[in-house]
């Protein structure tokens, strides 16, 4: 047998639930394995500890309290779910369909304000055009772009 297997069959084997062959197998198993035989003793020991322990009764009538009280809390929480799974689903769907409309109307309308009134392009001549500027002192920055500018077409 397998150390593995063995770690299986230790609670059965201290409730002595093995059959005869199984029983030999693993007390083979557990003279030739140090390791095996550690953890036999290590749950052997727990056995023991609870086995020792002192038992104390319960209350008269604990367990069908404790039993009565599972019994009425879970099907409750249950059952509430269960009635609004009808309404939750259908008002899921009508809020992403309103969704998806209202966001198709604010992109559609988006799309056509862009379409109807196209931006106006301007010539490279009507964009550098001096009727921008307004009468500029000589020595300011404008003045100085006018005179430059009319030295270029001079030329």
């Amino acid at each position: 047998m397998q150390c593995s297997e063995i770690k299986e069959l230790i609670s059965s084997y201290i409730d002595d639930q093995l059959g005869p062959d199984e029983k030999e197998a693993f007390s083979f198993h557990i003279r030739s394995c140090p390791g095996c035989r550690e953890v036999l003793e290590e749950v052997q020991a727990v056995h023991e500890l609870f086995a020792s322990a002192g038992r104390f009764s319960a209350p008269y009538g604990f367990t069908t309290r404790v039993m009565a009280s599972l019994e009425t809390k879970e099907p409750v929480r249950w059952r509430a779910l269960f009635t609004l799974q009808p309404i939750i689903l259908p008002a899921m769907k009508v809020a992403f369909a309103l969704i998806v409309a209202i966001t198709g109307m604010v992109l559609g309308h988006l799309l056509a304000v862009d379409k109807a009134t196209p931006p106006r392009t301007l010539s490279i001549q009507e964009a550098f055009s001096l009727d921008l500027f307004q009468a500029a002192p000589p020595d300011s920055l404008g003045g100085v772009y006018v005179a430059l500018a009319e030295d270029s077409h001079e030329r």
